[in-house]
């Protein structure tokens, strides 16, 4: 099990700290419970421009100075804009002047200054980065599929409209930022090698005295059934002979499968393991349909979807799909094995013990899973060990959707 303190400020911040002095590291995440889902009309792209800008300084730290503490004092930072949260992580050598990092941390994340030429110098480096990510063809067709269950523009799942992007006033960056990066609406994580007592005394030093907002983000987001049956979106494809495929099956959030089942989020994990071990084993291994297949979930707050995919030649395009849904309906009809949920247990125990020897995934661990879960590694942990087959049987006939029920959606590209 996972050692770390909870504790909440007085002006709402929670503050998750697990210590490890076994580590020559130490790394701080920071999560916001704002992302492109809360974005309303008009402002598609405008978390991940404001997630970008807010490295170019506060309006006590000019964005020099900013830069060099960035480049000087760590070994590794990042900013990432997400459905329902936007993150920032840090990784250090040494925390024990931690009185630097608190100061610039909590002025750039929670008064930065927005300043135009900054603003102008991000909105080129976002949309060159939306426009990127419409290289890469499976990507895209995932994209598609979640934009299309989600009932958002494609552009939500790749960071942003361009278009709108570039329209966007600093105004409006302002308006959101000062009602969504609040303290109140937020989680830090430090773990590695540092004290507690030293450390917390520097967060309250820091971050306690940052007024919370009363804004709740929203969820702008279709979130009831799909009125369509038997979707199916074509996509576009480069490469002559070859198709793609993408299914997509929505799923309900984090908070409705926790009020179903305290171990549905570990069943969805599990069956995503199960169905890409087998679509590899069927597409890959026993017919070589396919050069690689497979399946992935994401579940935030308030919303999940899992998608099953493979690229094939256009003679094999018809078989792989059948095969494909083959694996689901054999899975949702409750066709499950014992011995490989022993080994997802003991890969997941595995999986633990990676995060505690990495301060830095460790620390985005606890991040994700509180904002996304409203739970800690430990709850998680607890509940998978506990998963039975009976468990997993009722999660495959609850949320794996065959080919033409609602919530599903089919893209393919010849």
């Amino acid at each position: 099990m996972v050692e770390y303190h909870k504790h909440k400020l007085e002006n709402g911040l929670e503050v998750l700290l697990s210590p490890n002095n076994y580590l020559h590291s130490a790394s701080i995440t920071v999560g916001f419970k704002y992302g492109l889902f809360n974005e309303r009309n008009g402002e598609t792209g405008v978390s991940h421009l404001i997630e970008h800008t807010v490295f170019e300084g506060s309006n006590k730290i000019n964005h020099k100075k900013v830069k060099d503490f960035l480049e000087n004092k760590m070994n590794y930072y990042n900013g990432e804009t997400h459905d329902e949260m936007t993150i920032y992580s840090f990784k250090f050598f040494d925390l024990s002047k931690y009185e630097k990092v608190f100061y610039t941390l909590s002025e750039m994340l929670f008064d930065s200054s927005f300043l135009e030429d900054s603003i102008k110098k991000e909105k080129n480096a976002v949309i060159n980065e939306v426009q990127s990510k419409f290289d890469s063809e499976i990507q895209l067709d995932a994209t598609i599929a979640r934009a299309y269950m989600f009932r958002k523009p494609v552009f939500t799942f790749l960071g942003g409209n361009p278009k709108v992007i570039d329209g966007l006033s600093r105004e409006t960056m302002l308006d959101l930022y000062s009602k969504y990066y609040a303290p109140n609406n937020a989680v830090i994580s430090i773990t590695g090698n540092f004290n507690s007592k030293d450390i917390m005394s520097g967060i309250k030093n820091y971050f306690e005295s940052i007024e919370k907002a009363n804004a709740k983000p929203k969820l702008e987001v279709y979130t009831g059934r799909t009125a369509y049956k038997n979707i199916h979106l074509k996509s576009f494809n480069i490469y002559k002979g070859q198709s793609s495929l993408v299914f997509g099956i929505k799923l309900p959030g984090a908070y409705q499968i926790y009020n179903k089942t305290e171990r549905g989020r570990a069943a969805i994990v599990y069956l995503t393991d199960l169905l890409s071990g087998n679509l590899m084993r069927v597409l890959r291994e026993k017919t070589g349909l396919a050069y690689s297949a497979g399946a992935e979930f994401h579940i935030g707050m308030h919303t999940g979807n899992l998608m099953l995919y493979t690229v094939v030649n256009n003679k094999d395009f018809e078989e792989a799909k059948s095969l494909i849904f083959d694996e689901i309906d054999d899975i949702a009809a409750g066709e499950l094995d014992k011995k490989p949920l022993q080994k997802a247990k003991q890969e997941l125990k595995l999986n633990i013990a990676d995060l505690v020897d990495d301060s830095f995934d460790h620390s985005q661990a606890l991040v994700r899973g509180k904002l996304n879960y409203g739970k800690d590694i430990n709850e998680l942990y607890r509940e998978s060990m506990k998963l039975s087959l009976d468990d997993l049987r009722e999660a495959a006939a609850n949320y794996l959707k065959k080919e033409g029920q609602d919530n599903s959606v089919l893209v393919t590209s010849n």
